[in-house]
């Protein structure tokens, strides 16, 4: 088996850059990202003033913007219990989420076993927010600051908030912090303990507004800058930052057809022991024997390594003995390599540092460019040997490969206290897509290795869907996505589309386009209909009837979905035995004769296709919890239904079509007004029969050719509304008689069966229950009688979570169904309003909360992962100030913030708004109702146990918590003590 690991996402903030995109831009262009700060501003932030006078006083930092925001509702975590949390851990849940979303990992199905492997350093917030105020321990109890804040549970938290099962580790080795967990996380994908790992770590030194005394001999530059391997290099500069990469075994990528940004080759890690002068001393020989122990591991000759990630500290005693340690271990003679320090852009980051790094260099891979060491003005002595195997890059390049051998780096990391970690990179195989861009929002790029293949097909309109978890973020993402689309144009939409749909997880708020093209996606995104998903929403399909017709309709399904074609196929080879027609000539094709006009080839036609349909969206996914017809849309019905057969479908269609068409002339008007409008303008005409029944203003009437057109002439005078129908023959009127006498005869030979799926009669609204059997004489019923279709969609308008969907051309049953007050609520979809917009129906169906099998929508297209922008996240601050907060005593005597109502608190009721008092303390949500459930409002065990016992101290009085168990709500527990 392989030993090379892939990695397949990568996610990071860093001084100077919000996202992997801006902080692969600033590494290239040489930025120093490090902030010097002014005398207000350290100040401001609490700076004693003698403090900035020190002679040594240096006022520079790289700093992270905005470290106090955090998604807690994303997470599930209580706002009080993000309130306490090390920001540390909070950056690192939120980038472990991009890490894993930026390749596509991270979906609505089990992610397996994914191992976390990640560290922080020193937790300032705990010393001067958590615990400066004696309140807070006091209040929230020892128990829940040690959970939010102890490293001990970082890295369990992270698989505990994304559902992860593999292996959950914190790894302390100070400043080598996260490039040793890489290393660990490799291993454990080579044992087997997990599939998928995440690695990386973190670091906010506070406050950030602050600089540092430098001391000298230290390690801290005097003059606020970090020259890694420059003659004048005299000492680092703090900073803050977080990453995380997610890894693979390299075959499980290529199989699952993921980005590969890199490969890691090997890497090792070891200690110095007491091999140096001092604990916190570098050692030569505990770095040589890591360098060469990786190089060995990963079966890489050193010589081949076009650019090495330094530890580069710019300290003179680090960089004298890491450049021995390179020297010994790369030998002189082959093609340079190029020497870089992320430390010369972004400062010492600590504990996130050695991921900052590795990033960094995958970056540097994925682009093929070297990236240049910034600040430096004259090199070390033994940089300028020409005998040395490296060289020091003062501006970007291109980065040529040696022929035959593929590009390769290595970072170093070494940590405060010996622990070395060295890691050996390779270049993804070289993919047949050209690269296509970075993502935005801390994601990887798409530039990277494409592991599945396949050639490209045709362009077409593809579907992409987006979704978050609140409307503003939904907002806020098609923004994002419009903007990476527009910045992208040589972007596979077809990949982009399938990334979407089939690798990203699928929140409540949602919406869908259709497009040919990025920069149409871009605008269709920025004017497309936001909708909330219903929870298991009930489909009925709607199956329309003759008049919705129109040719080539299944032209664009039958060239996008075997099992649509097979269908179509199988059917329109039986009708050719009966007709002598081949249907498919007017379903695929321009129809030049208007054939499909005639009645006795509509109806065939028509049913052909939706029953397709129908059946294409069953394979789909789609579970109808009951089928509509209207008219001959109902023979449809009963065939997805199972009471007909295909064939007997057909052939019943066909036997009716033909028996309509040698009916005698007659014509059908349908008037937009109610029942008795209609019924009044009826009077005297005898003839004429209500044919169908649609909505409260939707009639149609039926009859013959001369009475039909003294109606028109009524309606016209009343000002009334109407339009002819294109029909020729008086449909569901008494002119049908002899049809549907001649239809019954036919449809008495059908054995009858039972339905599989619920169908309601459009001819009486009645409901056909699963198991049910239609009554003798009912399709020549339904030929003669009226359409009642209002009637048949009240009969499932009781279904508060309602879709409707118009399974067919055209969108006139939807139509219809918004004009009936009882149908108002549902949802509703066309899945055909055009020819080829199938996908858009589909993309609406989904948004309203119908789960879809994708890859059978993407129906074997091959498509590629491609990097998108990932779900944002709400700024939510979340940060306890220096300023004192209000004593347990006080909270519990604190009136109620919410508004009084029966539903929540009386104004006599003590006990009740004591709990809730406590309740909104301890969780920090301010709209706690009495019937409230402590556990969906993100509570857990421990906290509820505190809850329970400030609520007794509080009421002098004991709780049955056994009690609670099945109604944990503030009302529960006050009426306890009340009851005594």
């Amino acid at each position: 088996m392989s030993q090379e690991i892939a990695v397949v996402g990568m996610a990071g903030r860093f001084p100077g850059a919000a996202d992997l995109d801006a902080y692969w831009s600033n590494l290239v262009a040489g930025r120093i990202s490090v902030s010097r700060l002014d005398r207000a501003e350290l100040l401001a932030a609490g700076v004693p003033a003698a403090q900035l006078d020190e002679p040594g006083y240096v006022p520079v930092r790289g700093t992270l913007a905005d470290p106090e925001l955090f998604d807690s509702a994303f997470f599930g975590i209580p706002p009080r219990e993000a309130d306490l949390m090390d920001p540390q851990q909070r950056l690192l849940l939120q980038t472990a989420w991009q890490a894993l979303e930026s390749g596509g990992l991270i979906t609505d199905g089990p992610p397996g076993r994914v191992g976390v492997f990640a560290g922080t350093g020193y937790n300032y917030y705990l010393q001067q927010h958590v615990l400066a105020d004696p309140a807070v321990l006091e209040t929230d109890g020892l128990l829940s600051v040690v959970l939010a804040n102890e490293k001990d549970h970082l890295a369990t938290r992270i698989a505990y908030r994304l559902g992860l099962g593999g292996p959950a580790i914190t790894v302390q080795s100070a400043c080598s912090t996260s490039l040793t967990a890489v290393h660990l996380a490799c291993q454990s994908l080579r044992t087997g303990d997990c599939d998928l790992a995440l690695a990386g770590g973190a670091y906010l030194a506070l406050p950030q507004q602050s600089g540092y005394q430098y001391e000298p001999k230290g390690i801290m530059s005097p003059d606020g800058s970090c020259r890694p391997f420059d003659a004048a290099a005299n000492g680092t500069v703090p900073g803050s930052g977080v990453g995380v990469v997610a890894l693979k075994r390299a075959e499980d990528a290529r199989r699952d057809g993921d980005l590969i940004h890199a490969l890691i080759s090997g890497s090792a890690i070891n200690n110095d022991g007491a091999a140096k002068v001092g604990y916190t001393a570098p050692g030569v020989a505990g770095q040589v024997d890591v360098l060469a122990r990786a190089y060995a591991g990963a079966g890489v000759d050193p010589a081949t390594v076009g650019y090495l990630e330094a530890h580069g500290t710019a300290t003179e005693v680090g960089d004298a003995i890491e450049l021995a340690a390179l020297h010994e271990v790369f030998k002189a003679g082959g093609a340079r390599c190029s020497l870089g320090s992320v430390k010369a852009n972004i400062g010492h980051l600590s504990a996130a540092a050695g991921v900052a790094g590795l990033i960094k260099a995958v970056l540097a891979l994925r682009s093929r460019q070297l990236p240049p060491l910034a600040g430096v003005r004259q090199p070390r002595a033994e940089l300028l040997d020409p005998a040395s195997p490296f060289t020091v890059d003062t501006v970007a390049r291109d980065w040529p490969a040696a022929p035959g051998t593929p590009r390769r780096a290595a970072v170093s990391s070494f940590g405060l206290g010996g622990t070395n970690v060295h890691v050996v990179l390779t270049e993804a195989p070289t993919a047949e897509a050209a690269p296509t861009g970075a993502a935005s929002t801390g994601a990887a790029s798409t530039d990277a290795v494409r592991a599945a293949d396949g050639p490209e097909p045709p362009a077409g309109p593809e579907l992409l869907v987006l979704s978050a978890r609140s409307d503003d973020a939904l907002r806020t993402a098609a923004e994002r996505l419009a903007a990476h689309l527009n910045a992208r144009p040589g972007l596979p939409l077809r990949d982009a589309a399938t990334t979407s749909r089939e690798h990203r997880r699928h929140f409540p708020h949602r919406l869908a386009v259709v497009a040919g093209d990025p920069a149409a996606a871009a605008r269709a995104l920025a004017v497309a209909p936001r909708r909330t998903a219903l929870r298991r929403p009930e489909v009925v399909l709607l199956l329309p009837g003759q008049g919705a017709e129109a040719p080539g309709m299944s032209a664009w399904p039958y060239h996008r979905f075997p099992g649509f074609a097979a269908d179509l196929d199988r059917g329109a080879d039986h009708v050719h035995g009966l007709l002598g027609v081949d249907l498919r000539d007017l379903l695929l094709g321009s129809d030049p004769d208007g054939l499909l006009h005639r009645t006795d080839l509509t109806q065939p036609a028509l049913v052909l296709h939706e029953y397709a349909l129908g059946r294409l969206l069953l394979s789909l996914g789609v579970k109808p919890a009951a089928l509509i017809g209207h008219s001959v849309g109902e023979f449809a019905a009963a065939a997805l239904a199972g009471e007909l057969t295909p064939e007997e479908m057909l052939r019943l269609v066909v036997e009716r079509g033909a028996l309509m068409q040698r009916a005698p002339e007659g014509r059908m008007v349908v008037v937009l007004a109610d029942g008795p409008t209609v019924r009044r303008h009826l009077a005297d005409l005898d003839e004429l029969d209500l044919a169908s029944l649609n909505a409260p203003e939707v009639v149609v009437v039926s009859g013959p050719v001369a009475p039909i057109g003294r109606l028109r002439e009524r309606l016209e005078a009343d000002g009334v509304p109407h339009r002819p129908l294109p029909a020729r023959r008086a449909f569901h009127s008494r002119m049908m008689a002899d049809a549907a006498t001649a239809l019954g005869a036919i449809a008495a030979d059908v054995p009858a069966r039972p339905a599989t799926v619920p169908v309601v009669s459009s001819v009486d609204g009645g409901l056909l229950p699963v198991g049910g059997v239609r009554r003798a004489g009912y399709w020549a019923e339904q030929l003669r009688s009226a359409v009642r279709y209002q009637d048949a969609v009240e009969a499932v308008a009781d279904r508060s979570r309602l879709v409707l969907v118009e399974v067919g051309p055209g969108t006139g049953l939807i139509g219809s169904a918004r004009q009936i007050p009882a149908a108002r609520h549902a949802a509703m979809v066309a899945l055909q309003p055009r020819r080829a917009d199938l996908l858009g129906g589909l993309g609406q169906l989904w948004a309203h909360g119908v789960d879809l099998d994708w890859p059978a929508v993407r129906a074997g297209a091959p498509a590629n992962r491609a990097a998108l922008p990932t779900h944002p996240f709400a700024a939510t601050r979340h940060w306890l100030d220096a300023a004192p907060a209000a004593s347990p005593a006080d909270a519990r005597s604190a009136p109620s913030s919410a508004s009084a109502s029966p539903s929540t608190v009386s104004a006599v009721d003590a006990p009740l708004g004591q709990v809730l008092a406590i309740w909104r303390t301890l969780l920090g949500v301010p709209d706690v109702g009495a019937d409230s459930d402590f556990f969906a409002l993100g509570g857990e065990s421990l906290l509820f146990i505190r809850m329970i016992s400030q609520v007794q101290r509080a009421l002098a009085t004991p709780i049955d918590i056994a009690a609670l168990a099945g109604s944990p709500t503030p009302r529960a527990i006050a009426a306890q003590a009340v009851a005594g």
